[in-house]
């Protein structure tokens, strides 16, 4: 047994010596060798400390210049909220800014200003018109008025997004809705129509996949692309044109979704008084100067008030049902005729609501 014991204790006594000739070498050398303890360092402290992170700030600023359309003269520009438009007070702050600081008037258009008669009697009293994502589909007699409008030379401006998804609850659990924007018969009577999904480029972008490049075609005299050399888009759509003139096309090797070919998307265009543009994003306050995009916007903003449009258009309807303010070239819905009513006592014409008007910082 006490052979065992020495057998157990030995090697121990062993280990205690080298450990203890270890430390003791620890402390001693810095000492004889004139040096200093070295420091450790956390590195994985190191690398996630945000002061070491560099960020460049975004420094582009710019002006969003409107060309206004003579001296002194003011144009009225509607922006149509009648059909549960998708587009936020955020994204049309920088589009009303401009218009009303330029000396023009911006007047919001609601669901009680566009019912029956009053639709054509707000588009009479504007030079131009914005429509943003509408949710809420059209009707024949709106669409016939607007077309006139146009003919008569107003202004129309569609602004287009992909279609937002929603997420819900529900007795049965989540719901996912997809909300499209009703442009059936509105963009396509125009001669374009906003095309599903959204476009991204894996090669060529700004921040993420979905910031797409989009730069103006080779000597284009489109009114839209004048001053730009190229802008970002952010979850832009693609426009298809079957007699518009494109005014912004994506960089190559852009991709759709959810066909993923890749190609070069037309994603601003314009036919006569009407124009398109793919994308809401670049209105943002803090997207408006990145790039070209404060360009683009004064761009729209100086096509808005640069029609000339014949006043009393769109006309009201005759006995027939049919609009007075020519023929259209648009093609348009028509509205079917109505037979004459016999007046009833007590009717009179009733008063056309207004539009109320933005109130924009003169600054």
């Amino acid at each position: 047994m006490p052979m065992q014991v020495r057998e157990l204790t030995a090697p121990a006594a062993v280990f205690a010596l080298i450990v203890t000739v270890v430390l003791i070498g620890a402390l001693v050398i810095p000492f004889v060798s004139g040096g200093t303890t070295p420091e450790v360092t956390n590195l994985a402290a190191g690398q996630t400390n945000t002061d070491s992170v560099q960020i460049t700030p975004n420094t582009e600023e710019g002006n969003i210049a409107v060309d206004g359309p003579g001296p002194g003269e003011s144009k009225t520009v509607l922006i149509d909220k009648a059909h549960s438009n998708r587009l936020s007070d955020e994204k049309l702050s920088t589009l009303t800014n401009a218009l009303v600081k330029s000396g023009h008037t911006v007047q919001i258009l609601s669901r009680e200003q566009a019912r029956g008669p009053a639709w054509n009697e707000s588009l009479r009293s504007a030079d131009a018109v914005v429509i943003a994502n509408p949710t809420q589909p059209y009707k024949s007699g709106q669409l016939a008025g607007l077309e006139k409008f146009a003919d008569a030379g107003g202004r129309v401006t569609l602004l287009a997004d992909p279609a937002a998804i929603s997420v819900g609850g529900g007795l049965l659990g989540l719901s996912i809705q997809e909300s499209s924007a009703q442009y059936t018969g509105l963009a396509s009577s125009f001669g374009f129509a906003a095309q599903s999904g959204y476009l991204y480029n894996m090669h060529e972008y700004q921040n993420n996949f979905k910031s797409i490049y989009a730069t103006t075609p080779a000597e284009s005299r489109n009114p839209l692309s004048q001053g730009i050399d190229r802008v970002v888009l952010r979850e832009a759509v693609a426009i298809s044109t079957a007699s518009a003139e494109p005014a912004l096309n994506t960089v190559d090797r852009t991709v759709r979704e959810p066909t993923r070919r890749e190609a070069t998307y037309t994603v601003a265009a314009t036919s006569g008084n009407v124009a398109i543009v793919g994308d809401t994003d670049f209105m943002m306050p803090t997207n408006v100067y990145v790039a070209d995009n404060e360009v683009l916007l004064g761009n729209l903003a100086t096509f808005l008030v640069s029609g000339n449009k014949r006043p009393g258009a769109p006309a009201t309807p005759d006995s027939n049902g049919a609009q007075n303010a020519g023929t259209s070239t648009g093609g348009a819905i028509p509205t079917a005729p109505t037979a004459p009513t016999a007046p009833r006592p007590g009717d009179g014409p009733s008063p056309s609501p207004v539009p109320e008007s933005i109130i924009a910082p003169s600054e």
